[in-house]
């Protein structure tokens, strides 16, 4: 294992930040920065979360093979999914939207499909947008800010608590919106071959994991969790790093079947994919896969201490993963 001890060249940067962010642990916030939300308890038996996300073109999005809507719609389900990831319901958004200078024709019109993606999303998991600001820029950069809410009698996930011995688990495959982008970008939105329409859809229109991320917070098997967004290798180092333990990965045959006609081999898919919005959580042998109906699992690795950092099983044989992923310092997917 070479490099930094962190995750991520963005983790280490953070982690140099902290101090001048002027925070320190209390009452009104009980865990300290990075976990996928904020704990914000109140006086008024809810506890909140914040979170925030930003989306650029051409980093994030294109309108080449994304509606107004698509990129609206996404946006918003970014920042829905770190609430998922604390086992929070959604309650409010601040929406902060760039839109380009050399771009005046049509503007009005993008903003309103943009919202009205904003809209599908609000409506699906009832929250509204209660503010935000509208500003010119190089390009389009939407930017959001998102209260989320649970009763003060109802736990929280949080990215800390593995054990020796739990079981690593998604909530679903990980790596099919990757597998859509490189379709998208490839044949064009038009051109994608019909079978291949669920990796497009993983990719233009994601789903926040709320409902069953409530479930997993009130089951007391599971131990932490975080969003599958940036990748499995960097969310697993990540849970690795934060919890000073390894996790080995053996994901079964049905993930690495999804993605046997495509080009690429399926590890990079799925461990450098991203994207996918889908939870990452670990969990005691008490788990029952049975409590969760109608929602595919997949148990994909295991947590010990026998190791450090994050491996997975090829064949039989065990390798080092590298962390990866999408890292917004490096510029690069490795």
């Amino acid at each position: 294992m070479t490099g930094s001890k962190y995750p991520s060249q963005e983790y280490e940067l953070l982690k140099e930040i902290e101090e001048y962010c002027h925070f320190t642990p209390s009452n009104r916030f009980p865990i300290g920065l990075g976990d996928d939300a904020v704990i914000r308890q109140s006086n008024h038996n809810e506890t909140l979360v914040f979170t925030a996300d930003t989306m650029v073109e051409g980093v994030h999005f294109s309108f080449d093979y994304m509606s107004a809507e698509e990129v609206g719609f996404k946006s918003m389900v970014t920042n829905i999914s770190d609430c998922a990831a604390m086992g929070t319901l959604p309650d409010s958004a601040l929406i902060q939207l760039i839109f380009p200078t050399h771009d005046t024709e049509g503007i009005n019109k993008t903003i309103k499909e943009i919202y009205s993606g904003f809209y599908r999303a609000c409506k699906q998991w009832d929250f509204p947008i209660v503010g935000g600001d509208l500003s010119k820029g190089p390009c389009w950069m939407i930017a959001i800010s998102l209260t989320g809410r649970a009763h003060k009698s109802e736990s929280l996930l949080k990215r800390i608590g593995i054990k020796e011995g739990d079981s690593i688990w998604t909530t679903g495959i990980a790596g099919m919106s990757a597998a859509g982008l490189e379709l998208l970008t490839r044949c064009g939105r038009s051109n994608v071959p019909h079978q291949y329409n669920s990796f497009v859809s993983a990719h233009v229109n994601p789903q926040a994991q709320v409902e069953i991320g409530r479930n997993l917070a009130a089951d007391p098997s599971v131990h932490a969790a975080i969003d599958c967004s940036d990748g499995i290798a960097k969310e697993c180092h990540t849970l690795a790093f934060e919890n000073s333990i390894g996790i080995i990965l053996d994901p079964p045959s049905p993930i690495i079947e999804t993605f046997a006609t495509l080009d690429k081999s399926w590890e990079e898919y799925f461990l450098y994919g991203g994207e996918d919005y889908e939870l990452l959580f670990a969990a005691s042998q008490d788990f029952a896969v049975a409590n969760y109906p109608g929602k595919q699992l997949y148990k994909i690795g295991t947590a010990t201490e026998t190791i450090e950092g994050v491996v997975l099983v090829v064949d039989g044989k065990e390798r080092y993963v590298e962390k990866g992923a999408w890292d917004h310092l490096s510029q690069t997917i490795t």
